[in-house]
């Protein structure tokens, strides 16, 4: 595996101080059937950073100076150039699906397996390093359907790759700005063991394509299926590889199906996606502690990998899971948890963090720090009506 390269030092920290033009905001729906498009990708081209529709569609994209178009794309759907004019009023971005489909990939020497071995080489070789990304990051944690829990953060990633070790990235954070809340308990209610699994540095962890992902992991191919599909000749897009996974296996290690997005040009990977499927669940691990049970059931995962002067990084990266809880014979309690990043920004070969400012685990160990409601900025991923509702009422819980 051949030494990553520094990011190019043409690329400038701090977008966020940059001068823009408006904001862009809106919808996304499906031009057909006019629902809400969820986790559409929006960015000016040739620009680093972006942002990402929430689950109703909505977005919010800051425009820097001299931008003139917006790339909006969505998995299933034709990518759209929209003109940038409009900024400042609520726009309804329309999609069109994808006239085609994919089409099975015959030729001997793209058999699955040998084409991801080449996808994961490539994407790991191509990867920025040292790079430091600026993030936006929030995580929320429901309580048999309501959202007990949350915290976001304006935060900075320093991540380097190891060219002896790969698959071991050097990860540092940095929290800048921060706010969270919960609900407000008794001392006998339940809800205070809420679980908090979710550590603001994991989502770093995805600078390396193989983390949580043994389904690119050549020494366990052996537990999935693979199928090669292609863009066909005169697609509209940029051509692309699509690799579906299917688990072949029981294993709790190995129960996700995956869909992995390869650049057919360039053979970087560009999109991970991966769930296990609901006919998997049951033999994902339980642990048993006197008469308490935990299972895990849900477990999805959207990870994005973006190209800006030939060098890659992390770009989006969205989790998701779900535990049930049994106590004796009481009902089951349920948790879910999710957790996004979203790249606002660029740094070019920065220094590591000074060990005074690091963060490691939970955004709720920093407390609550903000000076500005950056949570209302462009490029932050805009919450949904049922989540700021939720929002501003356990911030008044924290006393916020």
């Amino acid at each position: 595996m051949r030494q990553l390269l520094l990011w190019p030092a043409l690329l400038l920290a701090g977008a966020s101080h940059a001068q823009t033009t408006g904001v862009f905001t809106g919808t996304v729906v499906d031009a057909r059937t006019q629902a809400v498009v969820p986790f559409a990708s929006l960015a000016v081209p040739g620009q680093p950073g972006g942002t990402v529709a929430n689950t109703e569609g909505l977005f919010r994209l800051a425009l820097p100076a001299g931008a003139d178009s917006v790339r909006v794309q969505a998995l299933g759907y034709l990518p759209l150039m929209v003109g940038a004019k409009n900024a400042g009023s609520a726009l309804t971005v329309r999609l069109q699906p994808q006239p085609y489909t994919l089409q099975e990939v015959t030729v001997t020497a793209l058999a699955p397996t040998t084409l991801l071995k080449r996808a994961v080489r490539q994407t790991t070789a191509r990867m920025a390093s040292p790079v430091g990304l600026e993030v936006y990051y929030r995580e929320f944690t429901s309580y048999n359907g309501q959202i007990a829990k949350f915290a976001d953060a304006l935060v900075d990633y320093y991540l380097k790759g190891n060219p002896r070790r790969p698959r071991n990235p050097e990860v540092q954070v940095r929290v800048r700005e921060s706010r969270a809340g919960e609900a407000t308990m008794s001392k006998d209610d339940a809800r205070r063991a809420i679980p908090s699994p979710l550590s603001v540095e994991q989502a770093g962890n995805y600078y390396d394509v193989t983390e949580g992902n043994p389904y690119l992991d050549s020494t366990t191919f052996k537990f999935y299926s693979y199928v090669v599909l292609e863009t066909p000749a005169g697609a509209a897009e940029a051509p692309y590889y699509e690799v579906r996974c299917t688990p072949t296996t029981q294993d709790p290690t190995h129960l996700r199906q995956a869909t992995i997005r390869i650049d057919r040009q360039t053979l970087a990977i560009q999109r991970i996606e991966s769930e296990i499927p609901t006919r998997l669940q049951p033999y994902l691990k339980s642990i048993n502690l006197l008469v308490i049970k935990a299972q895990a059931t849900q477990a999805r995962k959207r990870i994005e990998y973006r190209e800006v002067n030939g060098r890659l990084h992390p770009s989006f990266v969205r989790l998701q899971a779900a535990l049930n809880i049994t106590q004796g014979s009481n009902p089951t309690t349920r948790y879910e948890f999710t957790s996004e990043m979203l790249v606002r920004d660029l740094a070019a070969n920065p220094a590591p963090f000074p060990k005074s400012e690091q963060h490691s685990g939970s955004l709720f160990k920093r407390g609550t720090h903000y000076t500005r409601p950056y949570w209302r900025e462009g490029n932050v991923l805009a919450a949904t009506a049922a989540e700021e509702a939720a929002i501003q009422a356990l911030e008044k819980g924290a006393g916020q």
